[in-house]
């Protein structure tokens, strides 16, 4: 790898560490403020979800904070990612891009983004379904779907950790080959 390689690796690295801090403050600033608007006010989300509440004032204060929690947990799932990222963006800005602890935080972050893919899926319906249970009888949903961003995020997710596999590789071929020199 060249020496100018190395540096655009190192300076990219770091660029991603602070948008980084810049996206955690901001899931976990609008985490709160969506969080404070939901308790006070169940318009916020039944408006996050068209069609399934007829009067927002059917919806229970427990079915608000369940559903809130069940948001608080992507949020958590996104920013334990994001934190591995960081992780490796901080080993990568010091130029330790194949080793194995680069390798290791990247899987991690994989691993969360695949969990977060598929619970996105599963926690959307759950949320259809308490906020939906104060609306008359038989007007209650249960929708299960999947969208194709869920898909491709699952994809994605899947490819991520392709990567960090291949990396946890790379990174043990390097080893071998310091055993060598």
């Amino acid at each position: 790898m060249s020496q100018h390689t190395l540096d655009r690796l190192k300076r990219l690295s770091r660029i991603l560490y602070g948008f980084s801090i810049a996206l955690i403050t901001g899931l976990a600033v609008a985490g709160a403020v969506l969080t404070a608007m939901a308790l006070a006010d169940a318009g916020v989300l039944t408006r996050a979800f068209p069609g399934v509440v007829r009067d927002p004032a059917t919806v229970s204060l427990p079915a608000r904070i369940v559903s809130i929690v069940l948001g608080w947990i992507a949020i958590g799932l996104m920013i334990h990612a994001i934190r591995c990222l960081m992780r490796m963006f901080s080993l990568t800005g010091q130029g330790r891009i194949l080793t194995q602890e680069a390798a290791t935080w990247m899987r991690r972050a994989g691993i969360t983004l695949f969990v977060l893919a598929i619970y996105a899926t599963v926690s959307r319906t759950l949320a259809i379904l308490l906020l939906s249970m104060g609306n008359p009888p038989g007007e209650r949903q249960l929708t299960i779907g999947v969208e194709s961003t869920q898909l491709f995020s699952i994809f994605l997710a899947g490819v991520f950790l392709l990567v960090a596999h291949a990396l946890v590789l790379g990174s043990e071929i390097e080893q071998e080959n310091k055993g060598f020199v």
